[in-house]
């Protein structure tokens, strides 16, 4: 799935893309990204500067081209996935996105690290994983916009998105060593089949207005994590919050 669906086949032009998008990560790690002009850049990749604004309107949207092409080819996977089976669907999307990453180390180890250094990098990246999880919550909940359902999806869907960012950063920090691909299945099993279990049980019969206190009130958890916390520990604290509900 993952091979014959990659960013450079969801847009025309795709592999002129990548080039440009590699000769970019190139200046950006020898001369640094602040000092690195869209003028260099066009310069390197043998184009007009005319034409580089045209496909790319700043040095983010070079960084970051390759993020959003892969966004999309995850979204028309959703689209297109059958109904049977919505946690293996995600977990499929997430395992295309962590292959998308491992296969082009020499674009993504000098990404994370020019996001590491430069604050409003980490926003854009930020705003992407917050379009996974969102896109994830979607697909899971079915739907359903309240109650344990949504609620069941928006945790899992946080859950598969730190259990991923876990396994990959632990990789983008040693490259040299193997893609991690059994720490990956394992981490994504972890996650899918706890939560996952909660989406494949009969939906709950409404309540009535008169059950419990504050009729007509929906119950509402938001879960806030530290950046970089363990996957497992994100499960741990939103399964606690869920069991806290339920009683």
């Amino acid at each position: 799935m993952a091979e014959s669906t990659d960013g450079e086949r969801a847009r025309p032009g795709g592999s002129a893309r990548s080039a440009v998008v590699a000769v970019a990560v190139r200046l950006f790690t020898e001369a640094g990204y602040e000092a690195t002009t869209m003028d260099d850049i066009a310069v390197a990749a043998g184009m007009s500067r005319r034409s580089l604004f045209r496909r790319f309107g700043s040095k983010e949207d070079i960084l970051f081209a390759e993020h959003d092409d892969l966004f999309e080819t995850v979204e028309r996977f959703l689209e297109a996935a059958p109904d049977d089976d919505p946690v293996a669907t995600v977990r499929s999307a997430a395992r295309m996105v962590f292959q998308e990453y491992v296969r082009s180390p020499e674009v993504t180890v000098p990404r994370f690290r020019l996001v590491r250094a430069v604050p409003r990098l980490r926003d854009r990246e930020i705003a992407m994983t917050a379009r996974y999880q969102a896109a994830f919550s979607r697909f899971l909940a079915r739907g359903e916009t309240a109650g344990r359902r949504a609620l069941t999806g928006e945790a899992l869907a946080a859950s598969v998105i730190a259990a991923h960012n876990h396994v990959l950063r632990s990789w983008l920090h040693a490259p040299q060593e193997p893609v991690p691909w059994r720490r990956f299945d394992e981490a994504m099993g972890f996650v899918t089949d706890s939560l996952g279990a909660l989406l494949r049980e009969p939906a709950e019969a409404p309540r009535s207005a008169a059950s419990g206190a504050g009729a007509g009130a929906e119950s509402v958890l938001v879960a806030v994590y530290p950046a970089g916390i363990p996957g497992e520990d994100v499960l741990a604290r939103v399964r606690g919050a869920l069991g806290a509900e339920g009683g």
